[in-house]
């Protein structure tokens, strides 16, 4: 069996199922787990040498304007690859490789779409894809795993009665509210999600809206980010003269989080990203420890420039 992975947590998934060794070629944005960046990369993002959210924003509105493509595939090695199975997805063009680029492909390979549009959808499409590819059992296992780990946190969290406003920020320039999942993973970590909710698309919001849902924790994850890309483009969110109204930032509840790898891509590692919003926001009765270089208090870091000059 030949699959290739044009999916970030389809590959992940993949993995977690044993299926490692049967991908033969993934997207330029698959990189977890280790043992996958090796494969041959098929699929490459068009976008140029931007940095900034602002230019990568307007780049993506140029190309869906002209109905084009945000990736490009690389047909000749995909023919090489000779796949059984293309995985690919629905839940946002922008962010991987749709159905429709892959059926452009012309090619004989079953086209498995992998697409949960909330958190009960993660283990739903995981159980879909292992029957696609003929090993349900595996794929009842990791979904029982996930349903058992958000279940532990949830039982810890639901007697929480005061419970926090939370904003899920998922893009800097222009603001944008996360949504499809991201909501869920907030309301399960014991707070709650008054500008987005479960399974709604990412959506624009503005100062006023945030200002006036005035919430007590913003945790910011641009899609697909890391915090190290994140905060090279952070000063278009510190320059606004007005965060001193907003109680999050008086109070220093402003987070940074990998959001590449707990919050962009459905997949396993959206347990651990609804940990680090539980531990944050819910500590008397939630404790973890994040991992390395996963969560990073705003304000402690702007304290530690200064201080470092």
């Amino acid at each position: 069996m030949k699959i290739l992975s044009l999916l970030p947590a389809a590959t992940e998934i993949l993995c977690e199922l044993g299926l490692s060794e049967s991908i033969v070629g993934i997207s330029e944005e698959c990189n977890y787990p280790d043992n996958i960046k090796e494969k041959p990369v098929a699929s490459r993002i068009k976008l140029g040498a931007t940095n900034s959210s602002k230019e990568i924003d307007e780049e993506l509105k140029k190309l869906i304007k002209n109905n084009k493509s945000p990736f490009v595939l690389d047909r000749d090695l995909i023919d090489k690859l000779s796949p059984d199975f293309i995985i690919t997805q629905e839940t946002c063009s922008v962010c991987a490789v749709s159905r429709n680029d892959a059926l452009d492909l012309n090619l004989k390979a079953e086209i498995i779409d992998y697409s949960p549009s909330d958190l009960n959808g993660i283990p739903n499409e995981i159980v879909k894809l292992a029957e696609r590819l003929s090993i349900s059992k595996a794929g009842q296992e990791l979904k029982n795993k996930f349903e058992n780990e958000i279940n532990k946190i949830k039982n810890s969290t639901q007697n929480v009665i005061d419970r926090p406003r939370v904003f899920a920020m998922e893009w800097l320039d222009p603001l944008y509210s996360a949504g499809h999942w991201v909501p869920e993973m907030i309301e399960i970590a014991g707070g709650q999600s008054g500008l987005s909710i479960s399974k709604e698309k990412s959506k624009i919001v503005n100062w006023n809206q945030i200002k006036e849902y005035a919430p007590h924790f913003i945790f910011i994850m641009p899609c697909g980010w890391s915090i190290e890309k994140t905060l090279n483009d952070i000063d278009c969110i510190l320059n606004n003269n007005e965060l001193n109204k907003i109680p999050a930032f008086n109070m220093g509840n402003v987070y940074i989080v990998d959001a590449d790898s707990y919050y962009t891509r459905p997949s396993m590692r959206i347990i651990e990203g609804t940990k680090l919003i539980a531990r944050t926001i819910s500590p008397q009765h939630f404790s973890h420890e994040p991992l390395p270089d996963s969560i990073l208090n705003l304000q402690n870091f702007i304290h530690f420039e200064s201080f470092a000059g």
